[in-house]
Order: structure tokens, then sequence, then C-alpha cells
């Protein structure tokens, strides 16, 4: 185990993260954004020409400091599962 804590945050409602999670459980937290505040906190872009929110990965370590961010500009532009633990691993050092 590498210590760490897995959430995604969507721009949903709290009602429409309880219904993805019924059809669709994760081994991780889902919490809902709906009005932006996290996407804005940590400048994740929203454009119209790539359907909304821009798909976003960070790594921030215990005090708070961001490790490792990724932000694509489609839904599909998130970087592999490789790539975040090879991150996580360099961080337990």
């Amino acid at each position: 185990m590498r210590g760490v804590t897995v959430v995604a945050i969507g721009p949903h409602t709290a009602e429409e993260v309880a219904k993805h999670l019924k059809s669709h459980p994760t081994p991780f937290a889902m919490l809902p954004d709906p009005d932006g505040t996290v996407f804005d906190a940590y400048d994740v872009p929203s454009r119209l020409i790539s359907l909304g929110q821009q798909p976003a990965t960070y790594v921030i370590d215990r005090d708070g400091v961001i490790r490792f961010d990724a932000v694509g500009a489609q839904q599909w532009n998130i970087p592999s599962n490789v790539t975040v633990v090879e991150v996580l691993d360099k961080l337990g050092r």
C-alpha cells in the first residue's frame, strides 16, 4: 500500500454522482463539484469546444503541494495508471 487517497471530482450534483455510483461502483470516493469550486482552485480549464470540463489528474502530497499534474484537452487525455504509480513511488522515497 502506498498510503494514498484517491478521489474523483466531477462537475456534477450529489444526486448525479449517487446515481452514477449505483450502476458504476468505484473503489475510491467520487465527489460532486457542480459549481466548479475545486476545478477553479486548481485552475482546471473548461472549454465549450472540448465538451466541457477538462480531465485533470493531480498528485498532492501531505503538505498540500502539487507533485504531479496533467490536464488533458479531451476526456481521453489522462495519464496512465503506470505514470501515476511511478510518481507515487518517487514520493515514498
